[in-house]
């Protein structure tokens, strides 16, 4: 059936949608971010028949969204005048340990998200290249840039500073630095991502520690480790963000359409928000460091041999299911596949 023939769909067909997206996001999706993700999908059903259908495809996951609905944020009053005025950025360590640091950019005034990247260290290069760069080249330059006190925004903070002229509204401040803790747009996302996302991974890759099974402190592991566990939370975070981005926020509406509604960012030539903008930096008395592996890959240096390793791991396994796999606990799979992983690292290596 056609993702638009959704008028079409009856209890059973809509319970068969429901079960497939659970799958993907996990037991903590409720009918709100359920309905946005399915809306995503071209599958627009109300509310009332996603909870339904929750419901009575996984009664058991409804009864512990039930028991642990209780919000743990305080509200604080906060303000943005239009799409473009405040671009929130911050970062995202719960997974730190095992060599995964997740960025994320929303807008202020929709809360939709604007970019997101996974890399193993925080690194100013690969934040500017692969986060604020592609806001910039994408949707255009954003009145004010928040972020927190941490230096991994520096490039950021710098090239905003620099295209300040071409701002939509010249008179506010380029960039505000911030305690984290009072970024809250950007902050209050991550306790919705952290149940869907870094908790189920960090709790699997904490089980498979104290059993023993990893050895963290070894070069060669901590590099495994990170690189299945990032890919993985980069399916969570695509399968999030989308979600996210479409579903509705109650009292003030759906984050896409809000933004496309309402945005007044400052469209300007892609020359000005170039790449090489880091040796400016360097020049004018910035130090920065480029990315870095988390650990030692003994394949490092050897792309052939690094691509022999993708291939014959990808025959056996693929990310999305091994995501989907934690979601629910199932270490066993995570292991094995890491395992595998491990192997062919070693039996590759010169």
């Amino acid at each position: 059936m056609s993702a638009f023939d959704y008028a079409r769909l009856g209890r059973t067909g809509v319970d068969v949608l429901v079960r497939s997206a659970v799958t993907a996001c996990g037991p903590v999706c409720g009918r709100k971010v359920m309905t946005g993700m399915l809306r995503a999908s071209g599958f627009r059903l109300g509310e009332r028949r996603i909870r339904r259908a929750l419901a009575q495809v996984t009664p058991a996951y409804t009864q512990m969204r039930r028991e642990g609905t209780a919000r743990q944020i305080n509200p604080h009053v906060y303000y943005a005048e239009y799409a473009g005025h405040k671009l929130h950025m911050d970062q995202n360590e719960k997974l730190i340990d095992f060599g995964v640091t997740e960025i994320l950019a929303s807008d202020g005034f929709s809360g939709k998200i604007m970019g997101y990247s996974v890399m193993p260290i925080k690194n100013n290069l690969t934040i500017y290249d692969e986060v604020y760069r592609e806001i910039c080249l994408n949707y255009g330059l954003f009145d004010q840039l928040r972020v927190d006190h941490g230096r991994e925004f520096y490039l950021c903070l710098y090239q905003q500073d620099n295209l300040e002229a071409y701002r939509t509204n010249t008179h506010r401040l380029p960039f505000i630095q911030s305690q984290s803790r009072q970024n809250h747009a950007a902050e209050r996302k991550w306790v919705e991502i952290n149940a869907r996302i870094n908790y189920p991974i960090k709790n699997v890759l904490c089980s498979l520690t104290n059993n023993g099974l990893l050895d963290i402190d070894d070069p060669c592991v901590k590099n495994c480790v990170s690189y299945i566990a990032s890919k993985c939370c980069l399916v969570g975070l695509q399968n999030f963000v989308s979600a996210w981005n479409a579903h509705t926020i109650p009292h003030k509406g759906i984050p896409d359409a809000l933004f496309a509604a309402h945005l007044r960012t400052a469209r300007i030539p892609s020359h000005l928000i170039a790449a090489v903008v880091a040796a400016n930096y360097v020049s004018n008395g910035g130090t920065l460091t480029y990315p870095s592996l988390y650990g030692q890959d003994p394949l490092d240096g050897y792309p052939d041999r690094q691509l022999q390793r993708e291939n014959l791991w990808s025959s056996a396994y693929q990310f999305d299911h091994l995501f989907y796999a934690t979601l629910v606990g199932n270490s066993g799979l995570f292991w094995d596949a890491l395992d595998m992983y491990m192997s062919i690292t070693h039996s590759l290596e010169p």
